[in-house]
């Protein structure tokens, strides 16, 4: 557990408080424990003022933070949540980018909290003006080989064996999906922009199984575990597709990596009466949530609090994008998404609001 006084945490206390963005460590009582200076000055006090103090003292019992925690409290694990606004009489109102995490095995938590970053010079408009160039030129180019590879799956339909059409299909439905993301990139539009439709999740969770075993999931077994009376949600399908094909196949790979035959499991489930809170709007009450577990040797314990963080990965190789993107979906969508670790293997858990908050994108 995080504390100022704990024999032999001098020198990670001095890491702590070498750290640009805020750190803040709880009690299983919410009470504060630990702040570094950057903490201190989201707070607007000193680490004296505010150790030992509950955190409802520094900010109000309805600040989205504190409903964070409540829900992290509830489900455990690792949790990150974007845009959560801090505020009080003495602190000027502010979005942080928010991660959860356990510390220790007697209830206490590590928040770390990150000022989102907002475009607002016009020098970060010339570089958004300038990536969106190179997005529409990378969308064109990838474009024409990908209408190259749908239209000889067509021609090979025509003449493909009973057997051979399901994947030929796959093939087309892939390419048009990715076609529709493409699309959407080059227009600069981002995960934070989700068209929502009413979705059978179970139909697009059997698209991400077929892609997987024909592909890089060949040799993982599936365990399938579908709760067929769920619900159809509000959500955008493709945006559903890429979360859910990327937990697949993060845990496809950290199965594969284990020294016995890899297995993932992908399950539905209602959990009623659960709460989503925003700024504005209504809360909705229960969640679908779809949990994606591996058999694999788990996250390493240095790097949970940064799974979710852009461009970091424990992967050779890897880009560091997919659970960045899967974050950034969910908080697109009202929902979160939850990592539950062991060393017998990691499982991400989705969550989505089941009524609609106003103001979704449509």
């Amino acid at each position: 557990m995080i504390t100022a006084t704990q024999d032999g945490s001098s020198q990670a206390l001095r890491v702590l408080d070498a750290l640009p963005f805020a750190v803040i460590g709880l009690s299983r009582r919410e009470q504060v424990n630990f702040v570094n200076p950057a903490a201190e000055t989201l707070l607007q006090r000193s680490s004296a003022l505010v150790r030992g103090r509950p955190l409802t003292e520094l900010l109000p019992e309805d600040s989205p933070l504190m409903d964070f925690i409540a829900r992290v409290r509830r489900e455990g694990g690792v949790m990150s949540a974007r845009s959560i606004r801090i505020a009080s009489p003495h602190i000027a109102p502010i979005d942080m980018d928010v991660t959860a995490s356990p510390d220790g095995e007697d209830g206490g938590l590590v928040l770390t909290l990150m000022p989102v970053r907002q475009v607002q010079d016009e020098s970060k408009n010339a570089e958004v003006n300038a990536f969106a160039h190179v997005a529409r030129m990378l969308g064109h180019e990838v474009k024409n080989p990908l209408a190259g590879i749908v239209g000889a799956a067509q021609l090979l339909a025509r003449q493909a064996r009973d057997e051979q059409q399901p994947l030929l299909t796959l093939i087309r439905e892939e390419g048009a999906r990715i076609t529709r993301i493409v699309d959407r990139f080059t227009a600069f539009e981002t995960f934070f922009s989700p068209r929502a439709r009413i979705t059978n999740v179970h139909i697009v969770l059997d698209s991400v199984i077929d892609l997987a075993k024909a592909s890089f999931g060949a040799n993982t077994r599936f365990d399938l575990q579908f709760d067929p009376s769920l619900p159809e949600i509000e959500v955008d399908p493709d945006h559903l597709h890429e979360a859910a094909l990327n937990l697949v196949k993060n845990a496809v790979e950290a199965a594969s990596g284990a020294n016995k035959p890899s297995r993932v499991s992908v399950a539905t489930r209602y959990r009623a009466g659960f709460r989503f809170a925003g700024r504005d709007g209504p809360r909705a009450r229960g969640a679908l949530e779809i949990s994606v577990t591996d058999n694999g040797p788990g996250v390493p314990e240095v790097s949970i609090a940064r799974v979710f963080e852009p461009f970091f990965t424990t992967k050779a190789g890897g880009a560091g994008i997919g659970l960045a993107v899967v974050a950034e979906i969910m908080q697109a969508h009202g929902g979160f998404v939850v990592l539950d670790n062991s060393a017998t293997g990691a499982s991400l858990r989705l969550l989505f609001p089941i009524a609609r908050q106003k103001g979704a994108t449509k």
